[in-house]
């Protein structure tokens, strides 16, 4: 019978102490998830700083408003084929060496950002400004070209989109 206390006597101390480490596993967690939060607060803070501005007006880079300047060349003929998409996609993996799904990601990023301001004018006038403060004149010649291949994806491309390809001439100083 002694024997018997003496191994139930183990197990409940094994139990017990199994339990205990359990316990401080999951204290650590949350002190680690809460040094996490710590450490990005700053970045946090920065972002909530940037959302009180609409849209576009988040856009720094030129290559996410060259994709911009695309989707306004497609948003100018309605919804968007599979060729355009993919013609977009492929632009930006030859051009701005992004992979496969980084394309995706900025494509998206893209129409998410410039989704509010869809069709205007002064949005597309301020992003052809933050191309061409960024980049060369070369650059801005080639961006040229990338949006006259967007808007002949699909055949002949329509005035609306010629109307986008010249706004964008105008403030850029290319002719064609």
């Amino acid at each position: 019978m002694h024997i018997l206390m003496i191994v139930l006597g183990a197990i409940a101390f094994i139990g017990g102490l199994i339990w205990r480490l359990q316990a401080a596993s999951q204290a650590g967690a949350k002190v680690a998830d809460m040094a996490q939060t710590a450490a990005n607060l700053p970045r946090k803070l920065a972002f909530r700083r940037k959302t009180g501005k609409r849209g576009s007006q988040l856009v720094t880079d030129a290559r996410e408003a060259a994709v911009i300047l695309m989707l306004e060349i497609v948003r100018a003929s309605g919804e968007m084929s599979r060729q355009q998409k993919d013609t977009i996609l492929s632009i930006i993996q030859s051009q701005f060496d992004f992979s496969p799904e980084d394309s995706e990601e900025i494509l998206v990023q893209a129409s998410w950002v410039s989704q509010i301001e869809a069709g205007k004018e002064s949005m597309q006038r301020r992003l052809t400004r933050l191309v061409t403060e960024q980049v060369s004149e070369k650059d801005v010649v080639e961006l040229d070209g990338m949006l006259v291949e967007v808007s002949e994806a699909d055949g002949m491309p329509t005035s609306e989109q010629l109307a986008v390809l010249q706004v964008y001439r105008r403030v850029a100083g290319v002719v064609a």
